[in-house]
């Protein structure tokens, strides 16, 4: 991938949560439910639903990461408001609060979990639940042992904290967990027959009512992986691997796939902990990132082994969001696949439902350098048409007014685009062209004018621009768009001499 799909939202979630109620107030608070919409899904209820970052902040990790919280039931209000609709029995608005962690105490869960049952029944709208799996869990300190956390190698020298780079400036958490380890897996089934027993009192609360169908679901995971080591970069694993029965003598090819079945094995873990725990399997989903397509994409998905391709992905390629237990979850932000995540379907027998679980219509990599995003309903169209049971939509109130994350998930052609499939309405897909910021525009230029320059003016010229090109490259990677735009202006001018 360009950029992992959470980094993808790193300058949605560094920025304090800013609650701008002029407009939407002004809105009538509209919950009554829409005629069930026909066509091809009726049958199934398809939920457009926007994720809530919980407003408790328990742990440094988490506030550091997250923000500040906000009020689950105002931030509902406003979006009703905002949209003028909550939909029908078959498409659904909805809410997701999250992240559900470690960090998070027993009676915490409870309370986020009772509330947000309540805010759904009063307010006719969806609710769904987004647990983080294995990221937060400073609570849990007796975790913090060489036998729960993973080795860096086969001298059991532990990591020494998982990388999150959500943000230009990376941060340090909690080791990364061995996912295999007994302790881990104790606390794994203990929080989800949490979760279970009060999803079970939520549903109830809802059947009473006549509203079965305003629960989601519990989404397993926040983007499932194992993680870099924070001081080394190295990659871990070694202790799940060796209570698996590898050693040195095994391959590279080995032991990489090997991590990836831990990975798999630990969400099916977590979902089969969840569906004991009463969670109806169609109300259970995944969650894995999507990786870009790429020569290593592409080799590894025809059965080629590549080196080093499993571990920039984090040993998540998809095929470890699909499952027994769950509805395969995977992040979609543009430009996705779609052909390639129906191959994934057909080649691990999960052909019908699907859910986006993370994503926007916005691409953090053109946003970083003032890109804005495709058409909502181009988006959403790309999604709901091809299966998607559920889109858990970033951006909505995360960060100041003026991100493109907002502007995208709250601005007008968004909301028409929102009312249009909550009222069964066919989405077009339409264009899935972005708006392209001033420095696209050129860098665009200069990849058509650059190959006509070189041509006509011979190789001594091309090295200088070649090294101008590899010089815009680093200061990309270095996020310093300012200075290379620059580069870019000085290097038109060269070419348009």
């Amino acid at each position: 991938m360009k950029l992992s799909s959470i980094t993808r939202i790193a300058c949605l979630l560094l920025a304090a949560v800013s609650i701008a109620q002029a407009q939407n107030d002004r809105r009538p608070l509209n919950t009554q439910e829409l005629p069930v919409a026909q066509g091809p899904n009726a049958s199934t209820t398809q939920y457009l639903a926007f994720q809530i970052f919980t407003g408790t902040r328990v742990s440094p990790e988490i506030l550091r990461n997250l923000g500040p919280g906000t009020d689950n039931a105002q931030t509902v209000d406003r979006i009703i408001r905002a949209i003028g609709t909550v939909g029908s029995k078959n498409r659904k608005l909805g809410f997701v609060p999250g992240p559900l962690a470690f960090d998070h105490a027993d009676d915490e869960i409870r309370k986020l979990m009772r509330n947000s049952f309540v805010i759904a029944r009063e307010n006719n709208i969806a609710v769904g639940f987004h647990i983080d799996d294995s990221m937060f869990w400073r609570r849990l300190s007796y975790l913090n042992t060489t036998d729960n956390i993973e080795w860096l190698d086969w001298d059991k020298t532990p990591n020494t904290g998982r990388l999150l780079n959500w943000s230009v400036t990376p941060t340090r958490l909690m080791p990364q967990l061995c996912m295999n380890s007994p302790a881990v897996l104790v606390e794994v089934k203990k929080r989800s027959a949490l979760i279970g027993e009060e999803a079970r009192r939520g549903m109830e609360s809802l059947r009473a009512a006549d509203k079965d169908h305003l629960f989601i679901g519990v989404i397993a995971g926040w983007e499932t992986r194992l993680g870099k080591d924070f001081a080394t970069g190295k990659y871990s694993g070694y202790n799940a691997l060796t209570r698996k029965g590898f050693s040195a003598k095994n391959t590279r090819a080995e032991l990489d796939e090997a991590r990836v079945d831990i990975v798999k094995e630990f969400i099916d873990f977590w979902t089969k902990s969840l569906a004991e725990a009463g969670i109806p399997d169609g109300k259970i989903f995944s969650h894995a990132a999507l990786p870009q397509l790429g020569a290593g994409r592409e080799a590894y998905d025809a059965g080629v082994t590549v080196a080093d391709y499993l571990e920039k992905i984090d040993f998540s390629p998809p095929r470890v969001a699909f499952g027994p237990h769950y509805v395969p979850g995977l992040s979609t932000y543009p430009p996705f696949h779609l052909d390639e995540i129906k191959a994934d379907r057909v080649k691990y027998g999960m052909t019908k439902p699907w859910a986006s679980c993370e994503g926007s219509a916005v691409d953090p990599a053109s946003a970083a350098i003032g890109g804005g995003g495709i058409p909502m309903e181009a988006y959403l169209a790309n999604l709901f048409n091809k299966g998607a049971i559920l889109v858990d939509y970033y951006g909505w109130e995360v960060g100041p007014a003026t991100s493109p994350f907002r502007k995208s998930a709250e601005g007008e052609p968004s909301l028409k685009a929102y009312r249009k499939f909550l009222r069964g309405e066919e989405l077009k897909a339409g264009s899935m062209e972005g708006e392209m910021s001033p420095f696209q525009v050129k860098m665009q230029k200069l990849g058509k004018e650059m190959p006509i320059y070189i041509q006509k003016n011979g190789p001594e010229k091309a090295q200088a621009i070649m090294a101008g090109i590899q010089e815009i490259k680093e200061l990309m990677k270095a996020r310093k768009i300012k200075e290379a735009e620059q580069i870019a202006d000085r290097l038109l001018n060269i070419i348009g001499k």
